[in-house]
């Protein structure tokens, strides 16, 4: 074989792969575009692979303005390649994971968004990378970025919403505020490989993009891919771009989000003074008084559908705004645009979330006003929205919808709702979280439903339904584990697991302690929910307490690392709780009582 590579390129984005695969064959304008894949996924492999001539063509023509500036592009998967994917130029090295099988595929591709960002590392990283691992911004940012921008191309406004909300939270449970974006000084090279330098980035390009206008920001883009194509990056010289573009002084932005740390952490209040008609809006930042954040910001009021935006300026470190209104507002949406980075303490009543999710009615508008009728569904008013929201067009805001509405009683029509979405729903996660909830209700009605959802050929959808017939059969659930064992991955694997447990009693709590105690920190992280499970059957109120405690001593020696992980591992201890008050009004003994006291207290810790 005889490969030349013409064009100047970087030595790290140098690569050989060599192995047995089957080779899809695919083209771009009549470039090669081949995808590398172990045989037994020879037939699968468009399926996980062929949006990227699609993609080429997004990136080339909407985003850089730059044709793809290589001679062909390759994709090859590798055993054991722990660092997820590489974006050698013109050949990216892929880990196993992104190989799924049909019944994978079923439920979405996902490694569609890491196909996308190694892809754009064509553009930012290969024919422009970075001078040095300092500036790991221009190469990972925008990678990063990538993701998004194809999201809301391909699947439009509220999957972008979600994957800019995801990164975001990501980088802000990660406890990294005082790593700056461009770091001069580092142990190691690989240090720089953090959700700073990738999700923070990526949150950071979104601003620039919403301060700027999109003509301005892809026309930035060609002009620093342009001026530096073949050579060496940096975030000075994408700022001079951004201002040779905009004509703007954009040292204020760059100082504080590229050469600095932290974000905003902000304590926002509005109020309404009926006597002159105005609305008063106070923002304080609470982070670090020696370190205050300027940004702009939009703030839409609405009253009713009729939606007044009003540009403002933070830069102090409590800043107040008076608007004039001719009425009390429906509500007043600080950041109508969600793009700040920024920890956002705001107070909004139930009445202006459901509002704001009738009306303004973004992605994080909507997520926002379901978590908070979640945490408090004592409330009247919040299960009935909930019962609403279950209709969402978006699958991930629905599912969320129904899971919230889990052992509270519901209106028959809203059950008819959900017993259809388990039946036939164009969403797996749909289907499968309507499936949870049904198994919930234990009601043997829904045997023949749950029986056939084992055989769905979606993963999630079988693993949902093994879980809630074991809710109402528990043996007939049990006798069909070595069929399903041929067959499993994902949900289905760990629902496999979960319902083994149900074979576990209070004879096995000595056994089962030691075998959770000796795994490492990922496994634990990984069996938490199913050890809550088997802990939370456990009659014996002492090896109930000794297992609960092992729960919460695991979670509390990982809340370091932040407080969404608190909250991930808090979830089957709630439930455990849950379930255990639903039960004493059927089994009002002393044992039970203790064992939900003994939780509540521990929760509290």
């Amino acid at each position: 074989d005889y490969w030349k590579m013409d064009l100047p390129h970087a030595p790290y984005l140098f690569f050989i792969g060599v192995g047995d695969y089957a080779v899809i064959k695919d083209t771009y304008k009549g470039k090669e575009v081949n995808y590398y894949v172990e045989k037994e996924y020879a037939k699968v492999g468009k399926r996980i692979f062929g949006n990227t001539p699609e993609m080429m063509k997004f990136f080339s023509e909407k985003v850089t303005g730059i044709e793809y500036p290589w001679n062909k592009y390759s994709q090859i998967t590798g055993r054991d390649y722990v660092s997820g994917a590489m974006e050698n130029t013109t050949a990216t090295l892929h880990q196993e994971s992104a190989q799924q099988n049909a019944r994978e595929l079923v439920d979405g591709n996902h490694w569609e968004s890491t196909i996308a960002h190694e892809l754009f590392h064509q553009w930012f990283g290969d024919y422009v990378t970075a001078e040095s691992w300092s500036n790991l911004t221009v190469n990972e940012s925008f990678a990063d970025y990538s993701q998004y921008l194809w999201a809301e191309y391909k699947e439009g406004a509220d999957a972008a919403g979600e994957e800019n909300d995801n990164e975001m939270q990501a980088y802000l449970r990660s406890n990294s505020s005082k790593k700056d974006l461009v770091r001069f000084y580092y142990s190691d090279k690989e240090d720089m490989f953090d959700l700073v330098s990738y999700q923070k980035g990526g949150r950071i390009l979104n601003m620039l993009r919403n301060f700027v206008g999109d003509a301005a920001f892809f026309k930035s883009l060609n002009k620093y891919l342009t001026d530096n194509k073949f050579g060496n990056g940096s975030a000075h010289k994408l700022r001079l771009a951004f201002e040779a573009v905009t004509g703007k002084d954009l040292n204020w932005f760059f100082n504080q989000w590229y050469f600095n740390s932290g974000h905003p952490i902000l304590d926002i209040k509005t109020t309404y003074n009926a006597t002159n008609n105005k609305v008063q809006l106070v923002v304080n930042q609470k982070q670090d008084s020696l370190k205050i954040f300027q940004f702009p910001v939009a703030v839409d009021i609405y009253n009713g559908a009729n939606k007044v935006r009003h540009d403002i300026w933070c830069k102090n470190a409590s800043d107040t705004f008076s608007f004039n209104v001719m009425s009390k507002p429906s509500f007043v949406k600080f950041d109508g645009d969600n793009v700040l980075l920024a920890v956002k303490n705001d107070t909004k009543t139930l009445p202006e979330l459901i509002a704001q999710y009738n009306l303004a009615g973004k992605y994080l508008d909507r997520k926002e006003a379901i978590d908070f009728a979640a945490k408090n569904t004592i409330d009247v008013e919040a299960t009935n929205f909930l019962q609403k929201a279950i209709n969402d067009p978006y699958d991930k805001l629905s599912a969320r919808a129904i899971h919230a509405l889990q052992n509270i009683k519901i209106e028959p029509a809203t059950l008819k709702t959900i017993e259809g979405f388990a039946e036939k729903n164009k969403s797996t996660l749909v289907k499968s979280e309507a499936i949870e909830f049904l198994g919930m209700l234990k009601n043997n009605q829904y045997k023949t439903m749950f029986l056939k959802g084992t055989k769905d050929s979606s993963y999630t959808v079988a693993g949902s339904s093994i879980i809630a017939l074991s809710e109402i059969d528990e043996a007939e659930a049990i006798k069909m584990l070595p069929e399903l064992k041929k067959d499993m991955k994902g949900k289905l694997k760990s629902a496999v697991s979960k319902v083994e447990l149900i074979t576990k009693t209070d004879d096995d709590f000595d056994q089962m302690k030691k075998d959770y105690e000796k795994l490492g920190i990922q496994e634990k992280f990984n069996e938490f929910s199913n050890f809550a499970f088997y802990v939370g059957r456990l009659q014996n109120i002492e090896n109930f307490k000794k297992g609960v405690d092992v729960l919460i001593q695991f979670r509390n020696m990982v809340i370091p690392f932040g407080q969404g992980i608190k909250d991930f591992l808090n979830k089957p201890l709630i439930e455990i709780k849950k379930i255990k008050e639903a039960n004493l009004t059927k089994d009002h003994t002393q044992n039970l009582e203790e064992q939900i006291k003994y939780i509540t207290d521990k929760l509290k810790d």
